[in-house]
C-alpha cells in the first residue's frame, strides 16, 4: 500500500513539473529594438523587386530586427478574434544557419509558447523550416512529434531563386 502512495505522489509531482515547464516562457536573446527596422525591411524588398523587374540578379540580407518588425506589423494588422485561439505573437531569432521561431499562442485564455528551431530548406518556390528542436514552454518535445502536425512551409514569389539563413541573416536572392 505504501508503494502506491509514493507512486501517486511521484506522479503528482511529475505532472506539476510538466505543467510548470509547459507554461513557462522560454528565453531567447534580447531583441535589440531598431526604430527604422520596418522601413529598412520595406526598402530592401523594394530594391529586390526593382532589380528583378530590370532583369538583374541581386540578393538582400534581412536582419532579425527587420524580420521581427515586419511580423509585428502583420500581427497588428491581422489580430485573432477576441477569445479565439490563435497566434498572439511571433518572434524570429537567426543563429548561424538556423532559424528559431518563438510563437505565442492563446489557448483558453493562457499564453502558451512554442519554440521551433531548425534549418530552412528552399525548393520549388517554397521555403520550409525543417525542425530539429521543438519546445512547448520550456519542455523539450521530439521534433518528430510535430512533423506533419505544424505546417512550417510557405510559398514564395516565383522571382525568388534562393532563400537561406547565413551568418545570422536571412538571405533572399533573385535570378
Amino acid at each position: 500500500m505504501l508503494v502506491f502512495k509514493y507512486g501517486a505522489l511521484a506522479c503528482l509531482l511529475l505532472s506539476l513539473v510538466v505543467i510548470w515547464l509547459v507554461l513557462r516562457k522560454p528565453s531567447l536573446p534580447p531583441l535589440e529594438p531598431t526604430p527604422d527596422a520596418a522601413q529598412s525591411f520595406t526598402e530592401k524588398v523594394t530594391r529586390l523587386t526593382v532589380a528583378h523587374e530590370q532583369g538583374l540578379a541581386t540578393e538582400i540580407r534581412l536582419t532579425e530586427a527587420e524580420i521581427n518588425a515586419q511580423i509585428e506589423e502583420g500581427l497588428k494588422d491581422h489580430p485573432p478574434p477576441d477569445g479565439a485561439p490563435g497566434l498572439k505573437g511571433a518572434r524570429i531569432h537567426l543563429e548561424g544557419d538556423r532559424l528559431i521561431a518563438l510563437l505565442t499562442m492563446n489557448v483558453k485564455g493562457r499564453d502558451v509558447y512554442v519554440t521551433v528551431g531548425g534549418n530552412v530548406k528552399f525548393g520549388d518556390h517554397s521555403a520550409r523550416l525543417v525542425p530539429s528542436e521543438v519546445r512547448i514552454g520550456s519542455l523539450p518535445v521530439p521534433a518528430s512529434w510535430v512533423e506533419g502536425r505544424i505546417d512550417m512551409h510557405m510559398q514564395v514569389p516565383d522571382a525568388i531563386s534562393a532563400l537561406r539563413v547565413e551568418n545570422g541573416e536571412l538571405v533572399v536572392a533573385t535570378q
